[in-house]
């Protein structure tokens, strides 16, 4: 792939040169073109000039000279044949100085795509090293990004266990806070209670005590009543003894008045 890419490389560098040349190349033969058009120019003004310099002298001159225009014609004819041969030459030096302009260029062009090349390559090289690099700093990251994504599905677990234990804690809080509410209505209920029944407790307490007094009080009253009783029982028994005793005494008395 690295083969590849610097050969791809070295394409894309030749082409442009290539046509760097080329255009250089062009454009010192349209300059060798205009240069050869106005050196023909002005040979051809000059001639004109000069011509009609003779003319204007033949002109001037009586007609009685024919050798004289056949001469200017001559010179004439010889000044657009050496014209021809200069611009022959220009147009012969041109297509040398294109080619060894080109070739310079073209040496220029190729030492210039050899150092590009050598650039490239160093370029190419520090990319690789900078794309090793940075692949071996996404490994690391994916290595980073895998181990924060087990952490993150861990807390995401512990986090609906948290919910859940935080759910319960909430319901077991209310059923606290039920159990509670009963409680405290229980003890209320139970505190109620307590005072009736100490209240009872209290009344029962008074009603014991009178009932002991009162129980006391007849136990005397029994006792007075047992002990006259048994006084009464001893009196009647004497009273009864007493009137046996007289009893046969009366008949005792009868007996003897019989």
């Amino acid at each position: 792939m690295r083969l590849a890419f610097q050969v791809m490389w070295f394409v894309v560098i030749l082409s442009s040169v290539t046509q760097q040349i080329f255009g250089t190349s062009y454009a010192l033969h349209r300059d060798l073109q205009r240069r050869s058009k106005r050196l023909l120019h002005f040979d051809t003004e000059s001639m004109g000039q000069k011509n009609d310099a003779r003319d204007g002298q033949e002109c001037a001159e009586p007609p009685n000279k024919p050798n004289t225009a056949l001469n200017t014609k001559a010179r004439s004819t010889g000044i657009a044949v050496k014209a021809a041969q200069e611009a022959k030459q220009a147009n012969d030096d041109m297509a040398g100085a294109v080619k060894l302009a080109s070739d310079r260029i073209k040496l220029e062009y190729a030492e210039k795509a050899a150092s590009a090349a050598k650039a490239a390559e160093a370029v190419l090289s520090a990319k690789l090293q900078v794309l090793e690099q940075l692949e071996m700093e996404v490994r690391e990251a994916e290595i980073v990004v895998q181990e924060e994504t087990q952490e993150l599905s861990a807390a995401e677990a512990n986090s609906q266990l948290a919910l859940k234990a935080h759910q319960q804690a909430h319901e077991e809080l209310k059923l606290l806070q039920t159990g509670l509410k009963l409680a405290r209505d229980n003890f209320a209920s139970a505190e109620q209670v307590s005072a009736s029944c100490q209240q009872s407790m209290a009344d029962k307490t008074t009603l014991m005590e009178t009932a002991q007094k009162r129980v006391g009080l007849l136990l005397r009253q029994l006792s007075e009543a047992r002990g006259d009783f048994a006084k009464t029982k001893k009196a009647a028994y004497k009273a009864l003894c007493a009137a046996n005793e007289a009893k046969q005494r009366i008949q005792h008395t009868n007996t003897g008045q019989c």
